[in-house]
């Protein structure tokens, strides 16, 4: 038997998906275990979410480094150090609203999923699903 995939998961907002990956794993549906998750805020209820299920939570803000003048990568190299330290299998991006550099993702090649429903550049953000069916109807 082999082990489950350990999982770090990237959030931004409430949560909905964490949550349901870690019902998933729960109920041996996937074969995965969430081992960390990182939020760019404060009050994203994900976190809530994660403590709630026992899952060791981190935050992470962009802002101190934009207001010491400190660019993207150095962000996401820490960023990655601290993903890192969890030792994942995959880095889950479920609703994290940053784009990453190359800085965090050369440390997990092949490794980052995105379930994020838009394509990078064509409707990124909050609201990609409506914005994209409304391009569409269009």
């Amino acid at each position: 038997m082999s082990q489950p995939a350990r999982l770090a998961m990237l959030v931004s907002g409430s949560g909905s998906n964490l949550q349901a990956i870690i019902d998933a794993c729960a109920a041996g549906r996937l074969p995965a275990q969430v081992v960390l998750v990182v939020s760019n805020r404060k009050d994203a209820y994900a976190l809530v979410r994660a403590t709630r299920a026992g899952i060791p939570t981190a935050y992470l803000p962009f802002k101190p480094y934009r207001e010491a003048g400190r660019e993207r990568a150095a962000y996401d190299a820490d960023l990655a150090a601290l993903v890192r330290a969890a030792a994942p299998d995959y880095v889950v991006l479920a609703g994290w609203l940053h784009s990453l550099s190359m800085a965090f993702l050369q440390h997990f090649p092949g490794r980052v999923v995105n379930l994020h429903p838009a394509l990078p550049g064509e409707y990124p953000g909050l609201h990609a699903i409506e914005r994209a069916y409304a391009a569409w109807r269009a």
